[in-house]
């Protein structure tokens, strides 16, 4: 992670060379290395917002966007500040409320105060903080503690913003990089909260999967927006190809607009499409880690301990929109 570290001494030593050099420092290059209190992003124009996931082939606006939130990962305590470790469902100790069933996945996502079925704490903490890098590391659950956890063999660990920053419209990015390995499914997206859904409505979509990467494929990740309502519920998405998400930090964003959901791949918009009949309620960030599930298959032991390297989470708001 040295050549990640965040250091301005660096990055400016760098710019010094490129420019004596002659050379040009491409304008992502140099976002990729800070995160603004004001940030200028370049966007399609309005009707080149198709209804299903298209590449993005021009760009002639741009919007200046407010950031309202930034964790840097400096310093890092589970279950303190913004971040919870579940799905605020059920209670805090339930399995419901630590994995999705429904896509088959194959760990519980754990955090020091999880006690499973035990009466007190078991101390499972997946996360650890180096150099400013926030590691979220999926494992096999330690032998000791499986008698307490339902029958999954796996642990790992999930960063939710639910109740404590949720946001309509605007830019939201994750600086990380993914592990590669069969079973593994790294993500960050947004999710909206029931209290939001109308009710007798399920609360799910609306949902935008700004970055998803299933580790068997080595450059290639997802991008995807579902709306609609179960059981009538609809998705479009599309791959980004060449990216190599586990060799290098990448930004991964999206920027949610009334009209359009435009993807960013290192602020560079890559995809777009037109935004969707429910996506008009605050939504919540998730980075989370999966082990297993109908998507990418059984997860392989050997290619475990993994982790996600988070660098920093972002969101900026679209003066005039709220």
């Amino acid at each position: 992670m040295a050549a990640m570290a965040k250091s301005s001494f660096l990055t400016s030593c760098a710019a010094v060379f490129l420019l004596l050099a002659g050379w040009a420092i491409p304008a992502a290059a140099q976002d990729a290395a800070s995160v603004p209190l004001v940030l200028e992003l370049d966007i399609p124009a309005r009707e080149a917002a198709p209804a299903a996931m298209a590449k993005v082939t021009s760009t002639p606006k741009t919007v200046q966007l407010e950031r309202r939130f930034l964790d840097r990962f400096d310093s890092f305590q589970p279950n303190g500040g913004t971040w919870r470790h579940h799905y605020n469902h059920n209670s805090y100790d339930s399995f419901d409320a630590r994995t999705l069933r429904g896509n088959l996945e194959q760990q519980l996502y754990v955090d020091p105060g999880f006690k499973g079925t035990a009466d007190v704490p078991l101390g499972l903490n997946p996360f650890e903080v180096s150099e400013g890098i926030l590691h979220i590391k999926g494992q096999t659950a330690p032998p000791e503690h499986a008698a307490f956890l339902g029958g999954f063999d796996y642990t790992s660990g999930m960063l939710s913003s639910q109740n404590t920053f949720e946001q309509r419209y605007g830019y939201f990015e994750a600086h990380m990089r993914v592990p590669l390995g069969q079973g593994l499914w790294s993500a960050f997206w947004l999710k909206t909260h029931h209290a939001h859904t109308p009710k007798g409505l399920p609360a799910w979509p609306p949902e935008i999967d700004v970055m998803e990467f299933i580790g068997k494929g080595e450059d290639t990740y997802y991008v995807t927006v579902h709306w609609d309502v179960m059981p009538d519920n609809k998705k479009s998405g599309d791959t980004v190809k060449r990216a190599r998400p586990t060799e290098r930090f990448h930004t991964y964003g999206v920027l949610w607009l009334p009209d359009q959901t435009v993807f960013y791949l290192d602020r560079r918009p890559v995809r777009v499409i037109e935004t969707k009949s429910n996506h008009d309620v605050p939504m919540f960030m998730v980075v989370n880690l999966g082990l297993g599930g109908r998507w990418p298959g059984k997860v392989s032991d050997a290619a475990l301990p993994a982790q996600i390297e988070l660098d920093w989470v972002a969101a900026y708001q679209v003066p005039g929109l709220d």
